[in-house]
């Protein structure tokens, strides 16, 4: 399974000085593969291929590949002065990106982060040494790299702070993940960062309880000091530029501790597990529920459990969740339209069998059941009928008729 681990660089005498020319020489490969993409589509905006499956001459856009881009790049890796491997890797990245995202990606400036990337030929990695275009770094080791691990690709990168990093993608097979036997379902929520099947559940970071204030305060003298330099029209560095970030990457690397720990803790119990599909894009928009989206990291949750789960040899899916709060996990009534439950309501009884539910707790458990059964949320017929057993061991006969009289 491929993983990537990320080292910090010993920056602190001429390495860093090393890193930020090759930083400089990569921008100017980056630009000079965005200004040839730019120049291509005003010539042409379309051009012609013949589709493989039709067989008929197509139009679309006049997107130069890597392999035209590396053209550029022929014999100047002495040039550039970084490795001829990193020209390829920097061509083929901008391809794929221009590709994924359907337009021209941004100028890199002196501004932008430092990043140069690499391929697996192009260094040579020994007792916490790294070679790269004759260079040698040395890097904080902590952890080992596993003796089976063959190293794909990678790439040095500077964070806010200017602080050198080496991220590492490998493939190894020593690498081994706890899994439980539980089968369980999960509702993200707002109130708590997971509620589980079984009623147990995983609470948010809450960092912006710590942190917020202090950082309100700092960015309240940055502002003060941003209109001042604005009135009098002598712009400078702001102040407490350094306390800000050392600050904001502490809630970061905070919330990714907890989020890795309570991740690994989840994978250890369980066989297999359900998340809804809670899309965390709507979230972030959400004028009322991106400042806990973002605080919870809910994005960064569910792909750490993802991973963590295929490394384990364990099941992780997303099902659709739809009128999970609305449908009761005890007897299948559902909601109607008119009396839906709404977000400040956390229990609820069901008025069909008087049973008191968490609304999440609620939620995971109907997640679980749609999941095994291919049933609907607040539908009384599975999808697949033809190919799964009935539930009617779960929901009695009488259950099911007073579902119809609600749907």
């Amino acid at each position: 399974m491929l993983t990537t681990w990320r080292f910090r660089i010993r920056d602190s005498g001429s390495e860093r000085t090393i890193l930020d020319k090759m930083a400089r020489s990569v921008n100017k490969a980056w630009n000079l593969c965005k200004e040839t993409q730019v120049n291509a589509l005003e010539e042409s905006a379309t051009k012609k291929i013949i589709d493989s499956k039709t067989g008929q001459e197509k139009d679309i856009r006049n997107y130069i590949s890597s392999f035209e881009l590396d053209k550029l790049f022929s014999g100047k890796g002495k040039e550039y002065g970084i490795h001829s491997q990193t020209l390829q890797a920097i061509t083929k990245e901008y391809a794929t990106r221009v590709r994924q995202f359907g337009k021209t990606l941004r100028w890199r400036g002196r501004k932008s982060p430092g990043w140069i990337p690499f391929k697996a030929v192009a260094i040579k990695i020994n007792d916490g040494k790294i070679v790269y275009n004759k260079k040698k770094f040395s890097f904080w080791e902590s952890r080992k790299i596993p003796e089976d691990a063959v190293i794909k690709i990678g790439s040095f990168s500077q964070d806010a702070r200017k602080r050198w990093y080496i991220s590492i993608t490998f493939e190894s097979n020593l690498l081994a993940q706890k899994k439980g036997t539980e089968e369980l379902a999960g509702d993200i929520g707002i109130k708590t960062l997971l509620t589980l099947s079984d009623g147990s559940k995983i609470e948010r970071p809450n960092l912006r309880n710590f942190f917020l204030d202090k950082l309100k305060r700092l960015e309240k003298t940055r502002k003060y000091a941003r209109r001042r330099q604005a009135a009098s029209k002598k712009y400078g560095k702001l102040p407490k530029e350094k306390q800000c970030k050392n600050l904001c990457a502490k809630i970061a690397n905070t919330r990714q501790d907890y989020l890795h720990k309570e991740s690994t803790k989840l994978i250890s119990r369980i066989d297999t597990l359900v998340i809804g599909d809670v899309p965390c894009k709507l979230m972030n928009r959400s004028k009322n529920l991106s400042g806990i989206s973002l605080d919870s990291g809910i994005g960064s949750f569910k792909t750490m459990l993802h991973f963590k789960a295929q490394r384990a040899g364990a099941t992780y899916k997303e099902i659709s969740e739809r009128d999970s709060t609305q449908t009761c996990s005890s007897c299948g009534y559902k909601h109607p339209k008119e009396n839906r439950i709404g977000l400040g309501i956390r229990n609820w009884c069901c008025p069909n069998c008087r049973v008191q539910h968490d609304r999440d707790v609620n939620a995971a458990r109907n997640i679980l059941v749609s999941y095994q059964y291919h049933f609907r949320m607040g539908h009384h017929t599975p999808t697949c009928s033809e190919k799964k057993p009935q539930i009617f061991s779960l929901l009695s006969r009488e259950s099911l008729a007073s579902k119809h009289a609600s749907v």
